[in-house]
């Protein structure tokens, strides 16, 4: 292993913050590394994500390659510490030429992703993780947490003696295009993730199209069903005579109130890096915001879906519904991902229905 990994390196500005772009020596595998690699956390937070270039590059919409690739990215840099590899293994292992064959089959013949695969005879699965072994123990990393849903991955790893001590999930942004092939990820590749929002309807087919039939709506990313839901939306807001680009930005900089803080944090070119900056402990929220959050959180809430008519008709048109917030992310604001939450996000939009409601 080259110690170019060390000393050739750049910066990678992303709309989630900078990361670093370190080479490999490997021109099939990419690494990104937010922080410096050098000093990460132990254990670090770790994506392995093979390439897609139909999602990531052209934007196709009828897998989810892409939305894990974004989600892991924002987690990491989220986490002020961890590592990206993207490797180049389009279609499983398989190949481009493959998938592409694949893919023709699932479009013109009705077949999912598994059976696909099947009718060309290709095993399911052929990607190697030995790339980024051999960089991880380069690195004496022996130990990870790793952003997956794919118990595949997780044993490679722990074979190759780099033990898996915790394992993250994604959640995946359903759509119309995509969900037969999530429901053949979960079912017959054994992928684990919650497709509570399908598996609630009576069937699958259309459920998006569908209209609510449950008593619950779940939301969390800003591009998933109900995202704009999310204080990462954007939709600014108006408040003490300014202009806030997305609620969140709104929140995290009350914590500073009436400080410069406060400004920069006003000014961030996105919801994440101005999370990020919320929580920085380098700076101590003012001495009663325990006692305020939930004040500040409601009047932010009200400003956004009173000041965009459009969302007003949105969330009125949610009631009676149940509202949450569906993360393992967040125990206050949100539900734990398992119920355990407290799910205050969701109670104050659904405070904040009510009052429209009356009104």
């Amino acid at each position: 292993m080259s110690d170019n990994i060390f000393t050739n390196w750049c910066y990678l500005p992303t709309s989630l913050g900078k990361f670093r772009m370190y080479d490999t020596g490997n021109e099939n595998l990419r690494l990104i590394c937010s922080g410096n690699i050098k000093h990460l956390k132990k254990p670090p937070l770790i994506r392995v994500h093979s390439s897609c270039i139909a999602s990531e590059v052209f934007k196709s919409l009828d897998c989810d390659c892409s939305d894990q690739l974004w989600m892991a990215m924002k987690m990491i840099h989220s986490e002020g510490s961890g590592l990206i590899f993207h490797l180049n293994q389009e279609g499983r292992g398989q190949g481009l030429s493959n998938k592409i064959k694949a893919i023709n089959l699932m479009q013109h013949k009705g077949l999912d992703t598994h059976d696909a695969f099947n009718a060309l005879g290709l095993e399911q699965d052929i990607r190697s993780y030995q790339s980024v072994v051999d960089i991880l123990l380069f690195l004496n990393i022996h130990q990870i947490k790793l952003i997956t849903n794919n118990p595949q991955k997780i044993s490679f790893f722990n074979d190759k003696n780099i033990c898996v001590k915790s394992v993250v999930s994604t959640i995946p942004i359903i759509r119309v295009e995509n969900q037969s092939y999530l429901i053949s990820k979960k079912n017959k590749l054994n992928h684990k993730f919650d497709l509570s929002q399908l598996e609630n309807q009576n069937s699958y087919p259309d459920t998006l199209k569908k209209k609510e039939t449950a008593r619950e709506i779940k939301f969390y990313e800003k591009d998933q069903p109900y995202g704009f839901f999310s204080n990462f939306s954007n939709h600014a807001v108006y408040l003490k005579n300014k202009i806030w680009k997305t609620s969140e930005h709104y929140y995290q900089s009350q914590k500073y109130a009436n400080s410069d803080y406060e400004e920069k944090i006003r000014l961030a070119p996105s919801p994440m890096i101005a999370a990020k900056m919320g929580r920085d402990h380098r700076f101590s929220p003012k001495p009663d915001w325990e006692n305020v959050k939930n004040t500040i959180m409601l009047e932010v809430l009200f400003a956004k879906f009173t000041q965009h008519p459009e969302l007003k008709d949105e969330l009125i048109k949610t009631a009676p519904l149940t509202i949450i917030e569906h993360t393992e992310n967040d125990h206050y604001w949100g539900d734990g991902g398992n119920g355990s939450g407290k799910n205050m996000l969701g109670k104050l939009l659904m405070k904040v229905r009510s009052s429209l409601l009356c009104n």
